[in-house]
């Protein structure tokens, strides 16, 4: 009969705790093993080129000059265009009344580009990817963005920002820290500490 450790042990290797830990350690292993950075490199250049071309191709068509998601946002407000999530109409008329879409039309080209910019470098990947997954977010509450689509893209942003331990391990993130790091050294400038404690890894 097998009594205190031995018996835990034969336990774990026989009642399929042990395989369980195997398994888990298999589906964490693409979000926090560094030889799994090409795999989130590959997709980082794939999404960037995607808002690349959104935020490029929005320059070509005027948006500085002009106001796009004006006119879509007011039809919401209006009731005009319907939309399955109430409150985000209020939201769009507030953003009419306080004169807010001119500034949203002009400045969603260059907020898409820095998007694309965050990713293909590796610098700052999870905020860019917050702040796009937000963008995505509204552009299917609004109605011209689409689940099969922006939903994808949604997906590939939320796994960049689960991988955030080795999302960066291809680019130029580790030198843009190093920079910082000697200007604030120069300058006695106190870093705030997500970045120090950045940099320390």
């Amino acid at each position: 009969m097998l009594t205190g450790d031995k018996a835990m042990t034969t336990m774990t290797r026989s009642g399929g705790v042990e395989p369980l830990a195997r398994v888990r350690a298999v589906a964490a292993w693409p979000f926090t093993n560094r030889y799994a950075s090409p795999i989130w490199f590959a997709l980082r250049l794939y999404l960037g080129w995607i808002f690349f071309q959104f935020g490029w191709r929005k320059l070509e068509a005027g948006w500085l000059t002009s106001d796009p998601m004006g006119t879509v946002i007011g039809q919401i407000a209006d009731g005009k265009l319907k939309v399955g999530f109430a409150p985000f109409r209020d939201f769009c008329a507030f953003l009419v009344d306080a004169g807010l879409t001119p500034l949203l039309s002009q400045s969603m080209p260059f907020l898409e580009l820095a998007v694309a910019l965050s990713l293909v470098t590796g610098i700052l990947v999870v905020p860019a990817a917050i702040g796009a997954s937000i963008l995505l977010v509204n552009f299917m509450l609004s109605g011209i963005g689409t689940l099969a689509f922006e939903g994808r893209l949604l997906l590939g942003l939320v796994l960049l920002m689960v991988a955030y331990r080795v999302v960066s391990v291809i680019g130029f993130q580790a030198l843009a820290l190093r920079i910082v790091a000697a200007v604030a050294a120069r300058t006695n400038l106190t870093l705030p500490a997500p970045l120090a404690q950045a940099m320390r890894r």
